[in-house]
């Protein structure tokens, strides 16, 4: 008689396999949730100035026309990816459901392009926070912008290659980055909001410095960033 037999009742042991690591993204929100909250942000701020008052004589500066181009294109460029490609336990942006954040922004942005045009067909190319001697520098907007993102795609290649470890690069410079252009965003809403909504109120206005173009160029700068 052997001296010890198998016991088919009783279960061989799991291995356990630990799940593999996956880059950290962004103040530790699902992968495209900053880029999302910016566009939404930067969308509220141009829906909040279309539905002012006839009388307010309140038109959409032509800065955050741009930067809603820019980053709409740049979001739907990082967000497209081949079926499969993503994995599905991955998160949505924001924890949404898939797909919402993409039909908020695609039902946000034609219908804010649409109103505004149905409303005044020529009104998006006035250039309220511009003087008559500075409105030719309109044209040097897009380029800034547009150098800017650039940059930022510049700078996320040297990241990647100085600062980047197994995991990617660190979470205090993501979260930095991020919350820089977050901060920017909410500079840029409440400074079209007292130019343009307050400050026409005021007997005696203060001049406050131009900040529209810095401030986008840094939103641009970001989306830039995390293009790769």
């Amino acid at each position: 008689m052997r001296a010890s037999r198998e016991r088919p009742d009783v279960p061989v042991a799991a291995v356990f396999v630990p799940p593999a690591l996956r880059p950290r993204q962004p103040l530790g929100l699902p992968a495209g949730s900053v880029r999302a909250l910016l566009i939404l942000m930067v969308l509220g701020t141009i829906i909040t100035l279309l539905l002012m008052p006839k009388e307010r004589n309140v038109t959409v500066p032509i800065h955050l026309y741009y930067l809603l181009f820019l980053m709409t294109g740049a979001y739907f460029s990082t967000r497209s990816r081949p079926a499969g490609s993503t994995p599905s336990s991955e998160a949505s942006p924001l924890y949404l459901p898939r797909g919402t954040v993409r039909i908020v922004i695609i039902a946000g942005f034609f219908g804010v392009m649409g109103f505004a045009f149905v409303r005044d067909p020529w009104g998006f190319l006035d250039r309220p926070l511009l003087s008559d001697r500075d409105r030719q520098a309109t044209l040097v907007l897009p380029l800034v912008m547009m150098g800017t993102y650039l940059l930022g795609i510049i700078t996320s290649s040297a990241a990647q290659k100085f600062l980047a470890g197994p995991l990617g690069v660190p979470a205090w410079y993501q979260d930095v980055t991020a919350w820089v252009s977050v901060l920017a965003v909410f500079g840029l809403g409440a400074d079209t909001i007292l130019q343009l909504v307050v400050f026409p109120t005021l007997a005696s206005p203060p001049q406050l410095p131009p900040m529209q173009l810095a401030l986008s160029s840094i939103i641009a700068f970001y989306f830039g960033l995390r293009a790769s």
